[in-house]
């Protein structure tokens, strides 16, 4: 009992505490302009859920996923609340344990790489590139049943696929920087950790989207739900297909981001919070040195 205690306590240090406000304000900042404003089919709202539960741990990083959720969904004002993502708290919560679960395997730490590994590393921009153009072939199939379902003017079709195309590319060029001029292949564990967490959130999230709203929750991924159930699927098989299609591709996304985020700060910093060792690749006890980056 007393380990569990400590365990539970490591992971709430002044500095995690400190942390998850920043980090639940980047959620719903980035997720009500993305899934809201822009109506992207993707989320990009769970960047500090996955930032707190790398550095601090698994029951850090639930929490503040649960909390970004409720507070974006039950406390906010309109147009920044809304109350479909409140009911999605059981996800987000599922997202931060995962990637507590990933820091303290320190699958987020940094790499050098060989050739081989940087063969894997392009392997893995591949595949999320490959995800995107589906998704945007589906998404963005029809402007007309693109602005019917999102709520978005006809006029506005062309701005929101034009940013994921933005989003996209700023994912490539982050990791051409990753791999080619810090030789990182890090970022590969990172973006499968981002896969594993990906499938897992679009089987708890299904069933919430079809019963709970029908498959309608105000975000660009409506689209792919629509186009799915034009194409013959039920409610939840629909829901599902565009779970596995969003979902995946966004916490690859995500994951990567969070990786170069903390490949960037000083390792004196990171090495601070309670999975600090395992983010820089540090042993316990061993006095780190700030990275060249820092």
């Amino acid at each position: 009992m007393d380990q569990l205690t400590r365990w539970v306590r490591r992971q709430f240090t002044t500095r995690v505490v400190v942390l998850m406000p920043v980090a639940i304000a980047i959620n719903i900042v980035l997720g009500a302009t993305v899934q809201q404003g822009l109506k992207l089919p993707i989320y990009l709202d769970s960047i500090g859920t996955i930032l707190v539960g790398v550095l601090a741990g698994p029951l850090a990083g639930a929490l503040t996923g649960i909390l970004s959720n409720l507070i974006w969904g039950y406390l906010l004002p309109s147009p920044i609340g809304t109350t479909t993502i409140g009911p999605f708290a059981i996800t987000a919560g599922v997202i931060g344990l995962l990637a507590g679960l990933w820091g303290q395997l320190g699958l987020f730490r940094p790499r050098r790489g060989r050739r081989g590994s940087l063969l894997a590393a392009a392997i893995a921009v591949v595949l999320v590139g490959a995800l995107a153009l589906y998704t945007y072939a589906r998404a963005y199939a029809s402007p007309d049943q693109f602005a019917n379902i999102t709520g978005y003017k006809t006029s506005d079709f062309d701005q929101s696929r034009v940013f994921f195309l933005g989003v996209m590319v700023a994912y490539v060029v982050l990791v051409g920087v990753a791999l080619y001029l810090r030789r990182d292949v890090g970022a590969v564990l990172a973006i499968g950790a981002g896969l594993a967490t990906g499938i897992v959130a679009a089987i708890v999230s299904a069933p919430i989207a079809a019963v709970v709203f029908g498959g309608v929750t105000g975000s660009g991924t409506d689209a792919l739900v629509a186009a799915f159930r034009a194409g013959g699927d039920s409610l939840y098989q629909a829901t599902l297909k565009q779970g596995l299609l969003s979902d995946p591709m966004d916490k690859m996304i995500t994951s990567f981001v969070v990786f170069f985020i903390v490949g960037s700060l000083s390792r004196r910093f990171v090495s601070r919070f309670p999975n600090g060792e395992k983010a820089i690749g540090e042993s316990p006890g061993t006095a780190p040195q700030d990275s060249p980056q820092s």
